[in-house]
């Protein structure tokens, strides 16, 4: 698993929100996004907990403040100085940070501290953003001797970046001390829709929503009372003064996208959040720019063609003159939309992040799509430990139907939804360059819908679509585990999936013997429901594994990487931590009893995938039962699964003349 790191600048909310926006991407593609920032910990909580960390710290201070939202310039000044007094002790903090966290890449928007630690700590730095600090402060510090020292000292350090992604609302001039400059498309906080949100927050949804938004710096000044008597509507923000009974205050942790998203005006000062956000939700957009402040001229340049837009020289209006002002916006026609590209910056980021660590070296994409899940590897050429591993849920076999010949028919709006999911992943590895393949097992064997998923791949993401009987599954299973078994040693390598499970004994002569049930998890879960006793249904199947004694037991695949999260109490999924753990027996057995109580919120606060418990349960019972077996009273968890396994199939001295295409 790949584990990034973002560093924030400490100035507004702006930065935050637009990285919170690509943290999702990135884990939307299973990598770890460590946040280093001191902006408030709200601005984070969209995250998936299980694949992020925050950590609170600051390594730039931006502009100061003052009233109004004027820039504070000495204050600006004193603690540019300050920070940089400090530089070698947080340079040497950020160092230990990177090494001991392991990160593959650094993603600064845009401190240039983390720049020095990256290069330290041999690191790989990216930049983001729409404005360097460089830009802002030779124009605000223009004439100051004493700073150009500090100056010269970010211009080095920005000109050490790998690459920079220059966002809208920005300028040549604006990242002007980066050299690998490429430009992106719209980066943006969205929050998932919610049509009803007037009415579960208690305001008019028959009437226009103004939401009142100043970033995280302070407010600026404005008489709320004329404003709310001049709109014919409700007005939102976080300002405590009277409003009049038009006026709805929200908290400044309130999520302010979601409310953006239903209001019909925006009244913000000048920022990257505030006018990304609007733009993208085809929103008109009151602001007011205030002086000197060299950012707001290019963000203001930026949305020079944007529509639906109302500059004011201030926002100190009489009743009459907002009323004036609300009454323009109303005989104009809405703006069209402008869609973020979170998705396609991260997957940009990913790609050139893969070249620069990994160009010129043969690279595999594989797919291992089975009956309820996407596991996917990155992979060197013939190399055991992947460059990235991820996993997604798809469903596909969750509401399968079998006919009486052994068919699974599947219904077409669950292929639609497969396909569906399987492309919101995909597209963030099409464009490494590497093989691409897709292993399909489990109720792909006895699907009806084999050649249309094969013809859906193969035109769709170039990739080709290979069904692997349960030998072949059972082999790459083995290779899998490879790493886990000590020379000289028997093991047992066992893989349950959603429709099979998998076992293979493995020592040093001869052919491993293989077996291939016809039971998984979901075919148990059904059973289950239909009121089979699911414990003698997996004592019957396992009379056909051939009795052994293993030195040791190792489980491959997703159910057993789950299992010890929650039983090892491991709050963050980071397979590192996972593989080669050791489960015994006992444990499962207490998972079993808790499991089963009333009380699961234990297993709830440790568990990735929060809708999982009945398969958990069912895993764990499958697991104990297996054990018994081979008269075992642990078994080792392996995190590489079939898609780490099928990469060494070339390299591995098999005695069978098959190969796998």
């Amino acid at each position: 698993m790949l584990n990034f790191a973002i560093y924030v600048s400490d100035h507004g909310f702006g930065h935050a929100t637009r990285m919170a926006a690509l943290a999702e991407e990135f884990i939307r593609f299973g990598i770890f996004t460590h946040i280093r920032s001191a902006r408030p910990e709200f601005l984070w909580r969209t995250l998936d907990p299980n694949y992020s960390e925050i950590h609170p710290q600051a390594c730039d201070v931006g502009v100061k403040h003052g009233k109004n939202l004027g820039i504070d310039l000495e204050a600006t000044r004193t603690a540019l100085l300050d920070l940089m007094g400090r530089r070698l002790e947080i340079v040497e903090e950020e160092v230990d940070f990177l090494r001991r966290k392991k990160i593959d890449l650094i993603i600064a928007d845009i401190p240039w501290l983390s720049v020095e630690a990256g290069t330290y700590a041999d690191v790989p730095v990216f930049a983001i953003s729409n404005f360097d600090w460089l830009f802002i402060y030779e124009r605000l510090f223009h004439g100051l001797k004493d700073m150009r020292p500090v100056l010269n000292t970010i211009f080095g350090l920005y000109q050490r970046v790998d690459r920079a992604f220059r966002l809208p609302l920005s300028s040549p001039q604006s990242m002007g001390s980066f050299r690998k400059i490429e430009k992106t498309g719209l980066l943006a906080r969205k929050s998932k829709p919610n049509p009803d949100l007037k009415k579960d927050i208690g305001i008019d949804s028959e009437k226009p929503l103004l939401v009142c938004s100043f970033g995280g710096a302070g407010e600026m000044e404005i008489e709320l009372k004329k404003l709310c008597a001049a709109f014919d509507g409700t007005v939102a923000s976080t300002l405590d003064q009277t409003g009049g009974p038009n006026h709805f205050r929200v908290s400044q942790d309130d999520d302010f996208s979601a409310l953006i998203s239903v209001a019909d005006i925006l009244l913000t000062k000048p920022g990257y959040g505030s006018f990304a956000e609007a733009i993208q939700n085809g929103k008109h957009l009151i602001f007011s720019p205030r002086t000197n402040y060299p950012e707001e001229d290019v963000l203001i340049r930026g949305i020079a063609s944007y529509p639906a837009k109302t500059e004011l020289p201030h926002l100190l209006l009489s009743k009459a003159e907002w009323k004036s002002v609300f009454g323009t916006i109303r005989d104009q026609k809405p703006a069209k939309k402008v869609p973020n590209a979170n998705a396609a910056i991260a997957s940009l980021i990913i790609q050139r992040f893969i070249e620069q660590k990994h160009g010129g070296k043969k690279l595999i994409s594989v797919f291992d799509v089975g009956s309820n899940n996407l596991n996917y590897a990155l992979c060197e050429s013939g190399q055991a430990v992947p460059i990235h591993t991820a996993q997604i849920k798809t469903g596909l076999g969750q509401k399968y139907h079998e006919m009486q010949d052994g068919r699974v028919i599947i219904p077409a709006r669950q292929i639609a939804e497969f396909k569906r999911s399987v492309s919101a992943f995909m597209r963030f590895d099409r464009d490494i360059a590497s093989r691409k393949q897709v292993l399909a097992t489990g109720i792909h064997r006895r699907g009806d819908f084999r050649d249309d998923l094969a013809a859906w791949f193969q035109k769709r993401w170039n990739a080709p679509y290979k069904v692997l009987n349960g030998w072949e599954e059972a082999e790459l299973a083995a290779l899998a585990a490879l790493d886990l078994i000590p020379q000289d040693r028997q093991a047992v390598i066992i893989d349950i999936g959603g429709f099979s499970t998998e076992i293979v004994s493995k020592g040093d002569n001869n052919k491993p013997p293989m077996t291939s049930l016809p039971l998984g998890l979901l075919t148990l879960n059904q059973a289950q429901q239909e009121g089979v006793d699911v414990k003698k249904l997996i004592r019957s199947h396992l009379k056909e594994v051939p009795d052994t004694k293993p030195d040791l037991v190792i489980c491959v695949g997703l159910s057993a990487v789950f299992l010890a999260k929650i039983i090892k109490q491991i709050p963050k999924y980071q397979p590192e931590k996972i593989h080669g753990l050791t489960i015994s027996r006992q444990e499962l057995e207490e998972f079993i009893n808790l499991a089963a109580g009333d009380e699961t919120d234990e297993i709830q606060r440790w568990s990735v995938e929060k809708q999982s418990l009945p398969f958990l349960r069912l895993s764990a019972l499958f697991y104990t039962l297996l054990l018994d077996k081979f008269c075992a009273s642990e078994f080792i968890v392996c995190h590489h699964g079939i898609s780490s396994g099928y990469n060494l199939w070339k390299k591995h001295k098999r005695q069978r003349n098959e190969v796998l295409h």
